[in-house]
């Protein structure tokens, strides 16, 4: 993702190279920010530089850049200083980062053209398609996880339901097989009776007429 981003943002920084030179760019510097700046300073590596390193700089790195961004914006909130603040925050792998925020910066800023360089315009403009595609594909797939998890949630509800289903049949079972047993005990304890009475009254269980 970070390399994604980084190759991204150097190609803006390629297809913008041919918007004027550096002095009318200036020029177009202090007038959209009402700022003095330097020539180096009227390209995007100034906003390429901050990105690059909140994305692959280390932590010590990364928290003296971000205090940095936010002090400037802070003490002078320029068209610069905005879109420095906005496209960090907008950048992903670091602490700081807070898409719902630099949306609606860098929406504010695009609204005001007029503020905006060609380059810078189109440095806001990328960043935010792609702040908008993450957004989009961390929602659904959000989605598709909460639509998996009610799916297995269905699942193992059926299938306590069922477990509960086969308890109540086998106590049901286990009844009908006690009171089975119960009358087979029963049928047997009258079998033995009537045996033994026939015995006592010497029957014998002999058919009459066998000692003729």
């Amino acid at each position: 993702m970070a390399r994604f981003t980084l190759c991204t943002l150097a190609l803006v920084s390629l297809l913008v190279s041919g918007c004027g030179s550096f002095d009318k760019l200036f020029d177009r510097r202090q007038t959209a920010t009402n700022q003095s700046v330097t020539v180096e300073q009227s390209t995007i590596s100034i906003y390429l530089a901050d990105i690059e390193i909140l994305l692959e700089g280390d932590p010590a790195r990364k928290a003296r850049v971000w205090d940095e961004l936010q002090l400037d914006f802070t003490r002078a909130p320029t068209t610069t200083n905005r879109l420095r603040l906005a496209l960090a925050l907008a950048t992903p792998g670091h602490q700081w980062s807070d898409l719902a925020r630099a949306d609606g910066m860098l929406t504010e800023l695009l609204l005001q053209p007029e503020l905006l360089l060609a380059d810078e315009q189109l440095l806001a403009a990328v960043q935010l398609g792609m702040l908008r595609s993450r957004v989009s594909a961390e929602t659904e797939a959000r989605q598709a996880g909460n639509s998996a998890t009610r799916t297995s949630e269905r699942e193992l509800a059926a299938a306590r339901a069922q477990v509960e289903l086969l308890r109540s049949d086998n106590t049901r079972l286990r009844g009908e097989l006690a009171e089975a047993e119960e009358k087979l005990r029963a049928i047997t304890l009258i079998e033995r009776s009537i045996r033994e009475r026939d015995g006592a009254n010497g029957n014998g269980g002999d058919e009459p007429g066998d000692n003729e």
